[in-house]
């Protein structure tokens, strides 16, 4: 149900925002268009017959969606690998279904521990098993085109100098896994940005400059293709455009600059707060209400997007 109503959200977006493409676009690395969404395979697509997921897939492709984002990918490939019905028929129809229809599809990696709890050499290892496996079962399919390494990181201060050498030892490895594994494919991740000065819940506010230059060079260190930024600083509805557009600009400049690409995660929901009061108020009691984000104000996220971005992903 879920997926059904995102489409017809994104897909009344794709002509609003087309209209505003073909009037500025002058002024625009891309088309303010987003090209696929994160789609999180569930174990309840194991009852789906293969005539449904291609309806799924077919009405992603008829708004404009070229692209597949798979959350949930190591545990569909050990449903595979074990034989399981529905579950593990799942992945290979979604490869066939998307050549078929000129789609790229991009996979989600294991975490398989994380930063304090496991060393960087352990998860490396469960990251490269992983990767050896998913490629050598659907790594022939003209779809296969991507990794997505699945760690949403607080941003990391940039005189922290043990926290960086872990993530960027971690990343170098299992980008260098993958581009070996699958010769072309590109790694990418989707990190966040936080607009808290801190004042407010005691982060360290990062600069743009000093974001974007942690973020340069980890990509330039580690392999990383694609930074795919979340727009929103928080989630939180009352950030501006002015507010985000800093860190838009100095991220794709130091992605360019370090020969990489700089996508944009244009997301459609938030947290409807007025402001930091509010928002802490309501966090307090554990009733900060979401919403889908309003459609004026999704299509101004999305020129500004499309301004910065290389390429555009929900």
């Amino acid at each position: 149900m879920r997926l059904w109503v995102g489409l017809i959200l994104w897909g009344f977006l794709a002509g609003v925002a087309g209209t505003a493409w073909a009037a500025g676009g002058e002024t625009s690395r891309t088309a303010p268009l987003m090209r696929g969404t994160l789609w999180w395979l569930v174990p309840g697509y194991a009852d789906w017959p293969r005539e449904k997921l291609e309806r799924a897939i077919q009405a992603q492709q008829d708004i404009g969606f070229d692209l597949l984002w798979l959350l949930n990918t190591p545990a569909l490939l050990a449903a595979a690998e074990k034989g399981e019905p529905g579950l593990g028929d799942l992945l290979e129809w979604v490869y066939e279904i998307a050549d078929a229809r000129g789609m790229r599809v991009i996979a989600d990696l294991p975490k398989g521990g994380w930063y304090g709890k496991t060393p960087a050499a352990d998860m490396l290892r469960s990251n490269r098993d992983h990767i050896t496996r998913y490629t050598a079962r659907y790594g022939d399919h003209p779809s296969f085109w991507g990794w997505y390494l699945n760690y949403e990181v607080n941003p990391v201060a940039p005189d922290d100098g043990e926290r960086t050498a872990f993530w960027r030892e971690l990343w170098r490895g299992i980008a260098a896994a993958c581009h070996q594994a699958a010769p072309g494919s590109v790694v990418t991740i989707s990190p966040f940005f936080l607009l808290d000065d801190g004042t407010h819940r005691g982060f360290r506010y990062q600069t743009p400059e000093e974001y974007a230059g942690w973020w340069g060079a980890t990509m330039k260190a580690t392999g990383i293709d694609i930074i795919m930024l979340q727009d929103s600083g928080e989630h939180l509805s009352f950030f501006t455009v002015a507010q985000r557009e800093p860190f838009f600009a100095a991220m794709a400049k130091a992605c360019h600059e370090a020969g990489g690409k700089f996508w944009v995660n244009v997301e459609t929901g938030e947290a409807h707060v007025a402001d930091w009061e509010a928002y802490l108020q309501l966090n307090k009691e554990k009733k900060v209400p979401w919403r889908f984000t309003p459609m004026d104000w999704l299509e101004k996220k999305l020129q500004l997007a499309a301004k910065h971005g290389d390429g555009i992903i929900n």
